[in-house]
């Protein structure tokens, strides 16, 4: 009898162990889960977005619904649902992201994206943009917008040749140069996707902008 009982007390202490084992590695699990979600940023939620995934982006500006090409080190691009254009959108000017159903739990487990594209910076798109001399409409921070085409964009700002949004940058159709900081800028749009091969699908962005991050 004495036998049977203690093979019961020592059956029960090792299920209590196992299930306390349990608990803790689940509690160790979750705290370690808690610390890396912690340590998220937007542009890494951004970059787990499938190629072609749709989102809805929030700025000043307005909202731009849009399914996701690229995102770099600091901006997202992708064609609009509305407009022919390529947007290009600077990820520290978004006042607010909608991913699409349950693509926002997938988000959470972050993604590396493209190496080449996680090193451009917006201030590298824009002097592609600046080399091919692509007309362009910037959306501001504070509301509003400029057409023209970027001259040259240095480490923080762009030099943009104002012009009318179906102009181009020749003598008298130039009104004049505007020197536009980065933080000013909330995103730059092209007037076609065509404008911004080198985010074509499928083509390599260092076969059009130069592989160099400065």
């Amino acid at each position: 009898m004495f036998p049977e009982r203690w093979d019961a007390f020592f059956e029960d202490l090792e299920q209590q162990f196992a299930a306390g084992r349990e608990i803790s590695h689940d509690g160790l699990a979750s705290e370690q889960e808690r610390v890396r979600i912690a340590g998220l940023t937007l542009r890494d939620r951004l970059s787990a977005v499938r190629t072609g995934g749709r989102i809805v982006i929030g700025a000043a500006s307005g909202t731009h619904r849009m399914r996701v090409d690229a995102v770099g080190a600091d901006w997202i691009a992708g064609t609009e649902e509305d407009h022919p254009g390529f947007l290009v959108a600077r990820i520290d000017a978004l006042d607010s992201v909608q991913f699409a159903g349950e693509e926002r739990e997938t988000t959470l487990a972050g993604g590396g994206g493209d190496p080449l594209e996680r090193r451009m910076t917006f201030g590298f798109v824009l002097r592609a943009l600046a080399r091919r001399r692509v007309a362009i409409s910037l959306g501001l921070v504070r509301a509003g917008q400029v057409a023209g085409t970027p001259m040259l964009a240095g480490a923080d700002h762009v030099d943009l040749a104002l012009h009318d949004a179906g102009g181009a940058p020749r003598g008298s159709e130039v009104r004049g140069v505007q020197t536009i900081p980065f933080r000013a800028i909330e995103w730059a749009r092209t007037r076609a996707r065509s404008d911004a091969g080198a985010f074509s699908p499928g083509s390599r962005l260092g076969t059009v902008i130069p592989r160099t991050t400065r």
